[in-house]
This record gives structure tokens, sequence and C-alpha cells, in this order.
């Protein structure tokens, strides 16, 4: 390892590649070599988890917010692993860090809440679950999922989720059929014929009104039809200029 980013890449390696034990020695020795460098702790901390030493994992976690306090991800990471041990009281101190350090809010909230739940303190679990739901605008999924696993036993009303806040609806509304699906044939006209100019021949226009345009025109007359005739007639013969009879006094001024 010449460099902080080839440890990390042959870490990478190892690690997709299924060798956890490989990959748990590079960043361990990483960590040592470079120690202000938290990224190989954060790391190295998620592959003891992935072995299953959760306890060593915990040890690495709460040594990266040692040195680096502001950090919500490493708070997240030494809480959830926290609670995995049982560690009831340090997961909610470690929660509660996480909230007050910049950690999203519904993650945070949530397991300071179920935390708290689990020591059985169920109403302020409850209370602080919700109102933290309402104060983000009944948006956060996180949030309304856990007040629906806490309302059968607190025996309370779940408040209602926003579904245009979190961009959800349900797949009933994509099952309805709307006016704007309606398929319409399209036709073609010569260039310069009546029909390309009304987009529709004679003959439709002069047909009995269809189903699907019925429902959009409400209560129709039934069967009306369009006088064609002077479409399909022959046009009337003009008079001439010459033929049309003029008053002889039209002129006359006097």
């Amino acid at each position: 390892m010449e460099t902080p980013e080839q440890a990390l890449r042959d870490a990478h390696a190892a690690e997709v590649g299924g060798d956890l034990t490989l990959a748990e020695s590079i960043l361990r020795a990483a960590s040592k070599r470079w120690r202000r460098e938290p990224e190989f702790k954060m790391r190295h901390g998620r592959v003891l988890r992935s072995l299953g030493f959760e306890k060593k994992a915990l040890k690495v976690y709460r040594s990266v917010l040692k040195a680096h306090p502001q950090r919500a991800d490493a708070a997240i990471a030494a809480a959830e692993t926290a609670t995995s041990l049982q560690k009831s009281r340090l997961a909610e101190s470690l929660w509660s860090r996480a909230l007050s350090v910049g950690a999203p809010t519904d993650v945070a909230t949530v397991g300071l809440c179920r935390i708290i739940w689990l020591r059985g303190r169920k109403e302020e679990s409850w209370e602080r679950a919700r109102g933290a739901f309402i104060q983000g605008g009944n948006s956060s999924r996180l949030l309304y999922d856990f007040l629906c696993e806490c309302a059968p036993i607190i025996g309370t009303q779940i408040p209602e989720l926003d579904l245009l806040e979190t961009g959800e609806l349900n797949d009933d509304f994509s099952s309805i059929d709307t006016r704007r699906e309606l398929s319409l044939t399209p036709a073609s006209f010569s260039g310069d014929s009546l029909e390309d100019m009304a987009g529709i021949t004679a003959d439709e226009l002069a047909a009995p009104v269809g189903d699907e345009i019925a429902e959009l025109l409400g209560d129709a007359p039934a069967h009306q039809k369009v006088d064609m005739s002077a479409m399909t007639g022959d046009s009337p013969t003009e008079t001439s200029n010459s033929d049309a009879d003029i008053p002889d006094d039209l002129l006359d001024f006097d």
C-alpha cells in the first residue's frame, strides 16, 4: 500500500470479491498507518460488522467520534451497532448525538424512538415520533411506518400520510382511463382540399356521433347530421355584371 487511494482500491476489490477477511486486514493496517484519515476506520467498522464482530466495530466507530465529534455518519453507525448489541442506554445516547450533529431527522428519530420504546417509555416514544412526523409535514415514510407499528399498542389514531409530499400515489389511480387517452386515427388529405383544412372528411362529419365523442359532449340529440350538400353539389352560377338590372335613376343627382 503505497498511497491511501491504493489501499482503498485494494480493500474495495477484496470486499467486492467476497474476501472480507482480506479487506478487514487491509483496512486495519491502513487505519494504523494513516490515523488522520477517518474513512479507513469507517470502512473497517462496516467490514467488521459484516464479519459479525459487532463489539470491535463499535469500538472503531466510537474512536472516529472521539476524533471527529461532528461526523453524523459515524454517530449513526455507532448507534446502529449499539442497538444491535442491545446496549440500550448507550444506543439512546448515540442516537441523540446523531440527531444533534445533523443526521437525517427521520432516520435518527426513528432509531431514538425505537430504543426509548424498548426501554419501556412507550408514550414518550410515540409522542416524539408523532411530533417529528407532523413537524416534517406528514411526509416521512420511516416515521409513518414506525407509528403504524406503535398505534395498535398505544391505542390511538395514526396521523395521515401526505402522499403528495412523499411523491407516492396508489396504483389504483394509474388504472383509471382518462379522456386524454382516447385514441384518434390521423387522416391524410391533399394539401388544397377542404378536408385538409377541417381535419376530417365530409362522410365522417355527416356520420352519427360515436360513443367516445358523445361522452365528451354530454347529452346531445342522437344522430345529428351536418348539412354537407354545399360540398357535394354544383357551385351556383355567378350572375354576370352585364345582366344585372341597373335602375335608370341611379346616376340622377338632381
